[in-house]
């Protein structure tokens, strides 16, 4: 097949194709660990500085995971090479992972070499990959210098005082994570049924580590009635979230990101998917550490740290969707921006009620929003439900 020909075939893509592998399944479980690994972070300091350190870690580990879902979404895993590489880079992003908790202090080495390992494997499978696409080749080798220097720029993490390692860190992510942004994608191919379909399994991930922290709270302290409704509706809350991004937006975004042209679309994918889902992703993420928060005051008061995390996590999480349905439609989600400013409202009173009391509120919040979402897009979501064979 020619470059033409194949350019041609990756823009007549049918939405609600499911194309993920076993082998991407299997290298996104292990981000399952890594993002259980960044809530620990926030429970060792709930403090500001806690809060900054799981955002940025997050940040570097959510891009090392979104460089291997351009790769993949771009190379043949059925090539024996390509296969065994991304394996590779599962074990690479455990080591990640394990040093998480202590990546700026004793682990630091041990981070620092993973991922810069880590980092160096995606470009080399990315250029073998592509060795027969010349202009696609071209898009990876245009970036390959970024993708390298930045994370080689943690190597200064070690020598440096432990009080200005976050700052290197979020130094050298700014020039890791901006190339793509400052280059550009032109050059880049992106199937958008696998793409979408990615990222979706990767917020279900995210969503389930939630309910992992859930249940963990809610078995240390011993499953009595209050912490029982606790635990239900913080599950229920979960389920909210679930609903925002799946029952419309999710379909939505698929649809729109197949209808753009080869070029328009690798731009979306840019905008929408890799920087916009790091706003989604936080938000869970913290929100998760809230909702453990939650189950463990049950009918008392949370901390604030706690209140902070279920309240701005969902937060986060609403302003998000708006800004993803924003760069994807050109329109406003007015609904994820009032349920936004409604949940840092709540958050005013939020260490002042009891958690379960706190808990049900916010879901109230998002509740409404999903309403509004059904009344204002019903016929949007009609369609799209009927095209992709779900029930209405």
């Amino acid at each position: 097949m020619s470059e033409r020909a194949a350019a041609a075939s990756d823009d007549r893509v049918v939405v609600g194709e499911e194309r993920a592998s076993p082998l991407e399944l299997f290298f996104d479980l292990v981000f399952v660990f890594a993002l259980t690994q960044v809530a620990r972070v926030i429970a060792a300091d709930p403090s500001f500085g806690g809060f900054a350190r799981a955002a940025v870690l997050l940040a570097a580990l959510w891009y090392a995971w979104i460089c291997f879902a351009w790769l993949t979404n771009s190379v043949d895993l059925e090539d024996t090479i390509e296969r065994v590489g991304v394996l590779l880079g599962a074990g690479a992003s455990f080591l990640v992972a394990l040093a998480v908790p202590a990546a700026l202090s004793e682990d630091v080495w041990l981070f620092v070499g993973a991922y810069f390992a880590l980092r160096v494997l995606h470009v080399a499978l990315y250029t073998y990959g592509l060795r027969d696409d010349r202009h696609a080749r071209a898009a990876i080798l245009r970036l390959a210098p970024t993708f390298i220097v930045g994370p080689a720029l943690l190597f200064a993490l070690p020598w440096v005082a432990e009080d200005w390692r976050l700052v290197i860190l979020v130094a050298a992510l700014a020039v890791d994570v901006s190339s793509p942004y400052l280059a550009g994608v032109s050059g880049f191919r992106v199937r958008a049924g696998h793409f979408a379909e990615r990222f979706s399994l990767f917020v279900i991930l995210t969503l389930g580590e939630t309910a992992i922290a859930i249940g963990t709270a809610a078995q240390r302290q011993g499953i009595s009635a209050a912490e029982t409704g606790a635990a239900a509706l913080a599950f229920a809350l979960a389920v909210t979230l679930w609903w925002a991004y799946f029952d419309i937006v999710a379909l939505a975004a698929e649809e729109r990101l197949s209808r753009a042209q080869s070029a328009e679309r690798a731009v979306l994918a840019r905008d929408a998917y890799t920087y916009i889902h790091y706003l989604l992703v936080a938000g869970v993420v913290v929100f998760a550490y809230g909702c453990m928060q939650m189950v463990t005051a049950a009918t008392e008061q949370m901390t604030t740290a706690g209140s902070v995390a279920l309240c701005g996590g969902v937060a986060l999480y609403q302003l998000g969707h708006s800004m993803f349905r924003l760069r994807m439609t050109r329109s406003y989600g007015v609904h994820h921006l009032a349920a936004a400013a409604a949940s840092l409202a709540l958050l005013a009173a939020a260490p002042q009620l009891p958690a379960i009391l706190c808990g049900g509120l916010l879901g109230a919040i998002v509740l409404a929003a999903l309403a509004w979402e059904r009344y204002e897009l019903r016929d949007l979501r009609r369609r799209l439900h009927t095209r992709a064979g779900l029930a209405t």
